[in-house]
């Protein structure tokens, strides 16, 4: 199948799947996986490996406009109120969940190094799923926007300790052996971390300067495409983590620019089959057949993670005090996992092929099971926390 009958099919799909899912209460999000995985190489082949590669291109797209949609949530007035609480629970819950999974897995029969690499893997909550299901449901309030500085907390936290993590394993040669000096390994998580928020926040300031001058809504569409494409791009030119830098784009723009408003706007017209797009090729990467080899180790990820969300996170809350309402809601609206944790396991099979390939099949067949029920999971937190604001919602029952 060319590229245009890929894109053609994974849009109508994804219409088709969004309108069959709310028949069943769930989540648009959830209906598009379920349609990659149906097409995809793991079922009806529709979409094959070759096609998947090609239309990776508006996933990059997709995600870009998530992170930066992510960051606008450290605007300084904002962040000022809930950022003491955010850290709070995102330290508790992705401790809890980085010793729970490390010592289950280990006491599973895994390698320490593998069983501590997959600890900093798991603490990672799938920022694009969460984003999409709660934008689907307009949720708006309290708990959401706590929610999402979670989210974007959590993402570079997990990033932060896994660069940390390989960098001491690395040095320690318990990754096998390497050139790198201890100061190469210092500057390379320097700059995947310091590199890239100054780039984020460069462009932030040339997005918002431009952003003054432009006026139509298809102007400031391409401005703010452009700037994430550019984003993007110098990303993987200068070895910088497009996680970070979409991130810091997106703060930027939210505390200088006063056309912030009307960026959003603009972008939440024109996402819509980026975000399609996006959701099916990740549900067609996503390979049923890594159910069966999960085994033990991968049964004791999946269990260990889920403990440590719900139970970190509720310590996380009580210990910076919020509302009692949430204490036992952020933990299961924080069960998705994907994006990030797909890239971390992809980029560590490339540089050490065989320890990648133990891990890769843990995370991808635990990833498969939380993109299924973690969309299910924040939908219900959402509409019990009252914030969903989505047409017939008050007459749905709250599970």
């Amino acid at each position: 199948m060319n590229q245009l009958s890929s894109i053609a099919l994974i849009l109508l799909l994804s219409l088709l799947a969004g309108h069959l899912v709310k028949l069943l209460r769930i989540p648009e999000v959830t209906g598009y996986i379920l349609a990659g995985i149906i097409v995809g190489p793991s079922v009806l082949g529709w979409i094959n490996e070759q096609n998947l590669t090609s239309l990776s291109v508006f996933s990059e797209i997709a995600l870009a406009l998530i992170l930066f949609s992510i960051g606008s949530i450290f605007e300084f007035r904002l962040f000022r109120e809930i950022g003491r609480a955010v850290v709070r629970v995102t330290l508790s819950e992705s401790l809890s969940v980085a010793a729970l999974v490390g010592f289950a897995t280990l006491a599973a029969g895994q390698r320490w190094q593998v069983a501590l690499l997959l600890g900093v893997l798991a603490m990672e909550t799938g920022a694009a799923s969460t984003l999409m299901v709660m934008r689907e449901y307009n949720a708006s309030g309290p708990f959401s926007r706590t929610l999402t500085g979670v989210i974007a907390i959590n993402n570079l936290l997990c990033l932060g300790s896994f660069l940390l993590v390989t960098a001491i394993l690395q040095l320690t040669g318990a990754m096998g052996s390497s050139n790198a000096s201890a100061y190469e390994t210092l500057y390379l998580i320097l700059w995947q971390l310091l590199g890239s928020a100054a780039l984020g926040y460069l462009v932030g300031l040339l997005l918002s300067a431009w952003a003054t001058r432009v006026v139509e809504h298809g102007e400031t569409l391409i401005l703010l495409i452009g700037c994430l494409l550019l984003c993007a791009g110098l990303s993987i030119v200068l070895n910088l983590s497009t996680l970070v830098v979409s991130i810091t784009l997106g703060a930027t723009v939210a505390n200088l620019s006063a056309n912030t408003g009307r960026l959003a706007q603009v972008q939440s017209r024109t996402d819509p089959p980026f975000y399609a797009v996006f959701f099916v090729i990740a549900g067609a990467h996503l390979q049923l057949g890594l159910l069966k080899s999960l085994g033990v180790v991968g049964i004791a990820y999946i269990l260990a993670r889920a403990i440590g969300k719900l139970l970190g996170s509720n310590f996380g809350s009580r210990l910076a005090k919020l509302p009692p309402e949430y204490h036992g809601r952020m933990g299961f609206a924080m069960l998705a996992h994907a994006g990030l944790a797909i890239g971390l396991v992809l980029s560590l099979a490339r540089r050490f092929p065989e320890l990648g390939s133990e891990l890769s099949t843990i995370v991808l067949g635990a990833i498969l099971v939380y993109e299924i029920v973690g969309p299910v999971s924040v939908r219900s937190m959402l509409l019990r926390s009252g914030e969903s604001q989505a047409r017939g919602d008050t007459q749905l029952e709250v599970l």
